[in-house]
Parts: structure tokens; sequence; C-alpha cells
């Protein structure tokens, strides 16, 4: 007995227009900040901190670094740096103390 097997699995469904769902999050995220900011302060530091925030909005729905999407590169960095480091001491061994004990 044959099976269909689903064809471009490994594309994410267009939710919202053009737009994944996780697309669309990032740039409403984006654009929900912006708004605060627009309501918050003057137009000149609207401007100083949303272009920044635009900017990191739109970088993280859309670009993709071979093939992975940047926020999930941006995950992966926070997890390492706050995570914790393991250095294990592996001390080499001197080949004078060597030859001398004779272990050659």
């Amino acid at each position: 007995m044959r099976f269909q097997v689903p064809q471009f699995i490994e594309t994410e469904e267009k939710i919202i227009g053009p737009l994944t769902l996780k697309q669309f999050f990032w740039i409403g995220g984006g654009a929900s900040i912006l708004f605060i900011l627009f309501i918050s302060f003057n137009f000149v530091i609207f401007i100083i901190l949303g272009l920044p925030i635009t900017l990191v909005a739109i970088l993280m729905a859309f670009l993709k670094v071979d093939g992975i999407p940047l926020y999930t590169y941006a995950f992966y960095a926070i997890k390492y740096f706050l995570g914790q480091k393991r250095v294990f001491f592996k001390p080499k061994t001197d080949p004078v103390r060597s030859t001398l004990n004779g272990n050659e």
C-alpha cells in the first residue's frame, strides 16, 4: 500500500497575508513598541529610539543566515552567554620527563 508524502514540509505557512505567524508577531511587537514610544516622547527621541527598534524587528522577522532565522541565532547567543561554561584541563605530558622516567 502506498502513502502520499506531503510536499514542502519545511516551509512555514503564510497565515496573515504574505507573513508567517512568527513574522507577524515580530513586526507587530516592533510596531507596538514604536507606538508606545510615539505617544510617550517627542518626535526627535522617537526617531532616535525608533530606528534601531525598527531595524531589529525587521531583521528578526525576515533575515535568515544559512537558512536559519536570526531569532534562533539570538536565542543561542543568549543561552551561551548566560549559561554555565565548563572548562576541562588536560595536562600535556612533558617529553623530557617521560624520557627520564623511561616511559617512551
